[in-house]
């Protein structure tokens, strides 16, 4: 709880997760993308209220997942040191490290779908792994139903519980529960999505939308590497210098930064101690790596299998985001388990007993890198850009107003969780804008400040669409005056 952050600045989807969840129909929140994850977290929701237990949605689902997120440690600790028996050592360090890693440690206290999918995944994993020593069906259906429910959760999921785990099957030449195993999978998954499709009128098809929530591929597939570094090391800090921000603006011009280059401002002339952190955490890696090099890493065949399945977990789902989503971090998050997985019994594993103290030190300097450079910048809520940006609009707009902003798009989600105004995303909504300030005299309709000085991932973006957007002012001669006025600018139409 000492790190819990105050500033929500880096939310992505939270609180539009969390706006579902409290204002939403049941019906409405069968996302294809993350089907159940909605729901299940709205029934918990209403199941609060009905026991007179008030609570803020947003916080509620932040709490689900710290409470995953420890017993995601734990048993990630079971599998490594129980189950496949790397030794404690490894299995410690590959927990210490993936706890303190910095987007999962970020996400254990955010209102997201990833934590509780890692936990379901290991759970699943933990289950493939004693197969050998189940006869019958029952462990293949009970597998199955796991495997169903988690992809239901989030449908990417799909990837290791369906593809990659599967193999075990195979391994143990259980072919019978092999079948098994898939045609109770197909039956809850696609029957699901059936069930709620038949309540649906709108939706074109059914096959569009069983298959439907996969995003349009964007970014630059090489840029993943930097994307998963940076999931593990907090790059956070970075926004301070003006290289990096250069660097960043150049390599993903579609992302707009000005929150984390807000955000990044406390850390005022210390960053050369987190340069530092970073020069020390290189140098052990690589000595570690060369050290793993010169000793022969030893396994079983069992546990062969199993790494060679964690292995193929991350070709394989690593290939998918290569070619979908190759620069988000979110996604990333989901691989970021058998990455350290396999790091940890590459390079720490072979290790003699009198050199752990390079892990230990690793370990270290990662956690004063992403507690100083990451965790400790969130910590608190003067620094939060989006709630600085809107908090006039909080204290001063009503149901009947309206709120014209580019985004980004987490800034319009919180917009709209945060106040009770009609809030449009000109980005996503430019037609509906468009009509809007046709009409601008019938409503109180106010304009956050990058209407008027769209930032560079805008015009980068959707040049087309401020072009038209400052046409309609022009056209109608639109005028604005300021109603709050200070580091962030609020206008109101006249």
């Amino acid at each position: 709880m000492v790190f819990f952050p105050n500033n929500r600045t880096e939310v992505d989807d939270g609180f539009w997760y969390a706006e579902g969840v409290r204002d939403g129909a049941y019906l409405d929140l069968f996302n294809p993308r993350f089907f159940l994850f909605l729901p299940v977290m709205k029934l918990f929701y209403d199941t609060l209220l009905l026991m007179y237990i008030h609570v803020d949605a947003y916080l509620m689902m932040c709490t689900v997942s710290m409470i995953f997120s420890g017993l995601t440690i734990v048993l990630l600790y079971d599998i490594l040191a129980a189950q496949l028996d790397i030794g404690k050592k490894t299995a410690l360090v590959a927990s210490i490290a993936v706890l303190i890693s910095y987007e999962y440690w970020r996400y254990s206290y955010e209102a997201e779908v990833y934590i509780i999918s890692i936990f379901l995944i290991l759970l699943a994993f933990r289950w493939f792994m004693i197969t050998k020593k189940q006869e019958g069906y029952l462990h293949a259906i009970m597998l199955a139903m796991l495997c169903a429910f988690t992809t239901l959760l989030y449908k990417p999921n799909f990837i290791p519980l369906f593809v990659a785990f599967p193999l075990i099957f195979l391994y143990f030449g259980k072919i019978k529960e092999l079948v098994a195993f898939y045609i109770t999978g197909a039956v809850i998954i696609i029957g699901s999505f059936a069930v709620v499709y038949s309540y649906l009128p709108d939706e074109p098809s059914f096959l569009s939308y069983l298959f439907g929530g996969t995003n349009s591929p964007t970014g630059k597939p090489y840029m993943s590497i930097f994307v998963i570094a940076s999931n593990i090391i907090s790059v956070l800090w970075l926004f301070s210098t003006d290289s990096a921000v250069s660097f960043i603006v150049k390599e993903f011009p579609h992302k707009v930064i000005q929150e984390e280059i807000y955000l990044a401002r406390q850390i005022d002339g210390y960053e050369f101690i987190l340069w530092i952190c970073l020069g020390l955490m290189l140098l052990i890696l690589s000595v570690m790596i060369v050290r793993a090099l010169i000793r022969k890493l030893t396994l079983s065949p069992y546990q062969k299998k199993a790494v060679g399945t964690v292995v193929i977990w991350l070709i394989i789902y690593g290939s998918f985001l290569m070619i979908m989503d190759p620069s988000s971090n979110e996604p990333w998050l989901m691989v970021q388990v058998p990455i350290l997985i396999l790091i940890s019994v590459l390079f720490v594993k072979p290790l003699k007993a009198t050199r752990l103290w390079l892990v230990y030190s690793l370990l270290f300097i990662l956690f004063i890198n992403n507690s100083v450079g990451g965790m400790w910048l969130l910590r608190s809520s003067s620094y939060d850009y989006n709630k600085l940006k809107i908090a006039w609009l909080i204290e001063n707009t009503g149901s009947d107003d309206i709120i014209l902003s580019y985004g980004p798009i987490s800034f319009i989600r919180y917009l709209r969780y945060k106040t009770k105004a009609t809030v449009i995303d000109i980005e996503e909504d430019s037609e509906v804008a468009m009509e809007v300030l046709g009409n601008y005299k019938s409503a109180d309709i106010y304009l956050t400040e990058d209407v008027l000085y769209p930032p560079k991932a805008i015009l980068y973006r959707s040049p087309k669409i401020v072009d038209n957007i400052n046409g309609r002012f022009k056209e109608l001669e639109i005028k604005t005056v300021v109603v709050s006025s200070g580091e962030f600018v609020t206008y109101r139409l006249e």
